[in-house]
């Protein structure tokens, strides 16, 4: 990075000129501009390639997943289709299901009572309970006979708890026609006499509502739940699916990104190595053939006398107050002045080295206008 510090702190072509002049090699220059720019390059490269490994790392995740996940779309394709499936028959079905439920648990909660549960709340919600644990057992004992992968003792025990629940719900029925016409009765409703005359009737009614409202969450809950499922499932799969080539395409677009950023930075590099090597050659042939004059040696004194009569003037005024200053300020600016003009005239800084440069021109003025081009020497080196 030498190179690269002197060209920022310091014009290559200066620098570049002084090495000519001191018949410095022009190959050392070269070399120091074409390490300076390998070393910028590698560091560019590592910056990159920490940038570009968390996208390959993401595009390797990616197309691990993209399997699978293809596989499945394409498997629920194949059974669903490519289309959403409705599910607005499924919706109005598991409704439907939940309403005949919650009716169930409205006519058959007061029913209860004779179970010491007098809260109209708690016997809606332990009828609505009693009335979908009796649909779960309907619907796994309706499994029983669309899949013959069951063991028979499951198959016994599901059609078995079946047969009970609707022996169960069909007492529930016929004890709550009863009760309803001991209470009409009571009341002296008329409906009591009308119950007690048609009593098979009554019976048969909420026999009928007690076992059908189960039987038809059952049936509900049996036909809309594959279509929910089957509708969720295309859902996920097709979201998953999107996800991850949307993931994939993002990731390979700033992985290219990134690549053909590094490209530019490589490239504006050796664009730049290619410039400053062509300058460097063409300054340091002018340092090697023009050479600089040193400034003489009256001008510091000269400088730092211009420089001290701002000091006399300065100390003129300051000098009213502290009489000293009529001779320091002088002094001082003269010495300093004198140092750093000597300074310059002895050890010169690239730039200030260039400005010294001994000029060949190439038509004098005491020659009377007559061309006398001086034909300079070939360089040393020739810039490849």
């Amino acid at each position: 990075m030498k190179i690269t510090r002197k060209a920022k702190l310091h014009n290559l072509d200066a620098y570049a000129f002084f090495a000519g002049a001191h018949d410095v090699p022009l190959k050392d220059t070269l070399t120091e501009i074409e390490a300076a720019h390998s070393m910028e390059r590698a560091k560019i490269e590592q910056e990159s390639v920490k940038r570009q490994k968390p996208f390959e790392a993401r595009i390797d995740q990616l197309e691990r997943q993209r399997h699978d996940v293809d596989a499945a779309w394409e498997s629920i394709v194949r059974r669903l289709g490519l289309h959403e499936p409705p599910i607005a028959s499924a919706i109005t079905i598991a409704v439907l299901g939940l309403a005949a439920l919650a009716v169930d648990a409205v006519l058959l909660g007061p029913g209860l009572d004779a179970l010491g549960i007098a809260d109209p709340v708690l016997q809606f919600l332990a009828a609505f309970g009693l009335a979908a644990l009796s649909a779960t057992t309907f619907h796994l004992a309706y499994e029983t006979f669309g899949q013959q992968h069951h063991a028979r003792e499951v198959l016994i025990v599901r059609r078995v708890m079946a047969g009970i629940a609707t022996l169960s719900l069909l007492a529930w029925g016929i004890l709550r026609g009863y009760q309803v016409q001991f209470a009409a009765a009571l009341t002296g409703n008329p409906l009591g006499g009308f119950l007690a005359g048609h009593v098979m009737l009554a019976s048969i009614f909420f026999a009928f509502v007690t076992l059908a409202a189960p039987v038809i969450g059952a049936t509900a809950y049996h036909e809309a739940t594959p279509k929910l499922h089957g509708w969720l499932t295309w859902t996920r799969s097709r979201a998953a699916h999107e996800a991850v080539h949307e993931g994939l395409g993002v990731a390979q677009k700033r992985l290219e990104e990134e690549r053909l950023v590094l490209e530019r930075a490589i490239a504006r590099l050796n664009a730049q190595e290619t410039n400053w090597q062509a300058i460097a050659s063409q300054y340091h042939r002018r340092g090697h053939d023009h050479g600089a004059r040193q400034t003489p040696g009256w001008v510091p004194i000269i400088k730092a006398t211009g420089w001290s009569v701002g000091g006399l003037v300065l100390g003129s005024a300051l000098g009213t107050m502290l009489a000293p200053l009529y001779f320091a300020l002088p002094f001082g600016t003269w010495l300093v002045a004198f140092l750093h003009y000597r300074r310059a005239r002895m050890h010169p800084t690239y730039d200030e080295f260039k400005q010294l440069e001994n000029t060949h021109f190439a038509v004098r003025s005491d020659e009377g206008g007559r061309d006398i081009t001086r034909s300079l020497p070939p360089p040393q080196e020739d810039f490849q």
